[in-house]
């Protein structure tokens, strides 16, 4: 049996495509961070993010819900970056990706066109057969067997 159309291929997860949960875990620990420092009247509010499946992983070994200090940002974005460049590699992979939008949508207008064709055909033959079936008061199979 084909794989269906939009199946992700077997490289591909979502997992491998989700970087927000992952970025936003830093950006909150950062802003904890600057937080107890001392700045006064920084941001409040802020709840470290758990980390899901496919995480990026702590290089520094620390808690993941630990501050993360501006030195370490590097260390921790790094392993997002080669994510993104890994998942940016396999979507190049997914086919129909070389096509220009310009080509995409005259294929839209082109299906919706064929769409509107077999609308009219189904309507057609509905009228048909509402014609047919009220010929002859509608009554009885019309059909004749030997």
């Amino acid at each position: 049996m084909p794989p269906h159309p939009l199946e992700l291929p077997p490289t591909l997860s979502p997992d491998a495509l989700d970087t927000l949960t992952e970025l936003t875990g830093i950006l909150t620990r950062l802003r904890a961070a600057i937080q107890t420092s001392g700045s006064s009247g920084g941001i409040t509010g802020a709840t470290p993010a758990a980390m899901g499946p496919g995480a990026t992983p702590n290089p520094s070994g620390a808690s993941p819900n630990a501050p993360l200090s501006l030195k370490d940002v590097p260390a921790h974005t790094d392993a997002l970056k080669h994510k993104l460049q890994r998942a940016r590699v396999q979507m190049r992979t997914l086919p129909d990706m070389e096509r220009t939008t310009a080509e995409q949508e005259e294929e839209i207008r082109q299906l919706e066109e064929r769409i509107k064709l077999q609308r009219e055909v189904l309507d057609r033959l509905r009228e048909a057969g509402v014609k047919f079936g009220h010929e002859d008061g509608g009554g009885g199979d019309k059909m004749e067997t030997d």
